[in-house]
C-alpha cells in the first residue's frame, strides 16, 4: 500500500483519497463548477449536502477533473463517461472514495462506535462472532462490518444478508493489513485493505 500526499493512497492501480469535511455547504459549493443544481436541491438537510458536495470534491481532488455521478436502479454511482469504476462512502466528517480504470472497487469508512458491540451479531454469523472476539474486540468488529459494507458495494443484492450470505476470516487487528472473506453462495473469495486509526476505519477492495 503506497501512501501519498493529501490522504491518498494507490494500490492495484486503484486510486483511495480520504477527504475530512471541515467547510459549510456554501464553501464546498463554490469548489465545484458544474454542480448538479436540480439534484443538490432535492437534498433537505445540511449533513447530506455536505456528504453530496464532499464526495464529488474528493474525486475532483484526486483526478484533477470534475465528472458527473449517475446512479443504477440499485443506487451504485458511475460516472456517466464511464472512465473509472468508483465507490463512495462516508460517515461522520469524512469521505472516502475510489477509482480504478477497470476494475470493480468497493470502499466503506466508519467512525468508531461502541454501539456496534450492541449489534454485531446481526451481521455477523455465529462461527465468525466465535472466531473474532465474541464481540469484545471494537477494533475487530468495525473492521468486520467496514468489510461487508464494502463487498455489498460489489456484489449487490447477493450480499445483502451480511450473516449469512458474507463470511469473514479470522484476522488480527493492525493499524493496516488485509484480510479474506467469502461470498457464501458463490465460494468466491476476495481480499480487503484496510487501514485503522482513532479518527475512522477504511476497507476497500479491488475486484
Amino acid at each position: 500500500m503506497k501512501e501519498e500526499l493529501n490522504n491518498q493512497i494507490s494500490i492495484e492501480n486503484a486510486r483511495i483519497l480520504i477527504f475530512k469535511i471541515d467547510k459549510t455547504v456554501e464553501e464546498l459549493f463554490s469548489q465545484l463548477e458544474f454542480p448538479d443544481i436540480s439534484e443538490f436541491s432535492k437534498l433537505v438537510s445540511d449533513k447530506r449536502r455536505l456528504e453530496y458536495l464532499g464526495v464529488r470534491i474528493a474525486l475532483k481532488n484526486l483526478l484533477g477533473v470534475e465528472k458527473k455521478i449517475v446512479y443504477d436502479r440499485d443506487g451504485k454511482p458511475a460516472f456517466i463517461d464511464k472512465s473509472f469504476h468508483i465507490s463512495v462512502s462516508h460517515s461522520g466528517s469524512w469521505i472516502a472514495v475510489v477509482v480504478h480504470p477497470n476494475r470493480q472497487v468497493g470502499i466503506d469508512i466508519e467512525v468508531p462506535t461502541e454501539k456496534i458491540k450492541k449489534l454485531y451479531k446481526r451481521f455477523l454469523n455465529e462461527t465468525e462472532q466465535k472466531e473474532l472476539s465474541n464481540g469484545e474486540n471494537l477494533n475487530q468488529l468495525m473492521l468486520a462490518w467496514s468489510a461487508k459494507e464494502a463487498l455489498y458495494k460489489i456484489i449487490g443484492k447477493e450480499a445483502v444478508d451480511f450473516a449469512n450470505q458474507l463470511h469473514i476470516f479470522p484476522f488480527e487487528t493492525k493499524m493496516e493489513g488485509v484480510f479474506t472473506a467469502e461470498h457464501v453462495s458463490t465460494k468466491q473469495r476476495y481480499n480487503l485493505h484496510y487501514i485503522q486509526n482513532e479518527a475512522y476505519t477504511l476497507v476497500f477492495c479491488v475486484v
